[in-house]
C-alpha cells in the first residue's frame, strides 16, 4: 500500500491549493464590497453631463435679454461682445448725408454671417463691385413679444474702390459699421452707419 502515500499526499496539497484560493478570492470580495458601500454611502456621485451649467459666453443659444456691458468682465471683452447669429443678408439700400452725382443708392448686397464672421459683395456707389469680410459681433440683444431687437458692429476689410475709399495705391479699405437688427420671427431688417453713409437691408436668420 505504499503508493497510497504519495496519493494521499497529493490530495492534501490540492486541498490546501484550493482552500487558499477560496479564501484570497472572499478577502478580496470583501474589500470590493466595503468600497462599494463607502462610495454609495459617503462620496457623492459623479455630476450628471447633463446638469452642467453652460457658460453664456460660449454658446450663441442665449436667454434674451444680453447686454455685452452687463454680461461680460473687462472692458476688452465688453466691447468685444459676443457672435451675431448666422443669417442669411440680402438687399441693402443706401442714403448718403452727402450729395454726388453719381450714387448709387440700391447696392445689391448678398452675404452671410456664420459664427460671428461676416462675408459679402455688394455694387458700391459708384457702380464698382465690393467685396468685404470680417467679424459681426453682438453688444446688446432684447425681445419684445415676437420681436427681436439686436445691436452690434461689423468690423473687417473691403476691396473694390477704384477711388476714395482705398489706402494708398491699393483697393483695399477697412470696413466698420454700427448695426441695429429688428426681426420677427427669423425674417429682419438690418440698419447700419458707417461715416456718412445709412443702409438698410434683409437678412433672414438660421
Amino acid at each position: 500500500m505504499s503508493y497510497l502515500t504519495p496519493l494521499r499526499k497529493t490530495i492534501e496539497v490540492a486541498v490546501l491549493a484550493a482552500l487558499f484560493v477560496v479564501s484570497d478570492f472572499a478577502v478580496s470580495e470583501s474589500a470590493l464590497s466595503e468600497e462599494v458601500q463607502e462610495t454609495d454611502g459617503g462620496a457623492s456621485p459623479l455630476p450628471s453631463l447633463a446638469e452642467k451649467p453652460v457658460d453664456s459666453r460660449t454658446s450663441l443659444d442665449l436667454s434674451l435679454p444680453y447686454s455685452s456691458f452687463d454680461k461680460e468682465k473687462g472692458w476688452l471683452k465688453q466691447f468685444w461682445g459676443r457672435p451675431f447669429r448666422d443669417q442669411l443678408l440680402l438687399g441693402m439700400w443706401t442714403l448718403h448725408f452727402e450729395s454726388g452725382d453719381d450714387q448709387e443708392s440700391n447696392n445689391r448686397l448678398i452675404g452671410a454671417v456664420y459664427k460671428g464672421y461676416y462675408g459679402g459683395t455688394f455694387i458700391n456707389t459708384h457702380g464698382d463691385r465690393v467685396w468685404s469680410g470680417g467679424w459681426q459681433r453682438t453688444l446688446y440683444q432684447q425681445k419684445y413679444g415676437e420681436v427681436e431687437v439686436e445691436a452690434g458692429y461689423r468690423a473687417g476689410i473691403m476691396y473694390g474702390y477704384k477711388r476714395y475709399l482705398k489706402l494708398g495705391n491699393t483697393r483695399l479699405f477697412p470696413l466698420f459699421q454700427a448695426l441695429l437688427d429688428v426681426e420677427y420671427k427669423n425674417v429682419g431688417v438690418q440698419f447700419s452707419w458707417a461715416g456718412v453713409v445709412l443702409t438698410a437691408g434683409f437678412y433672414y436668420r438660421f
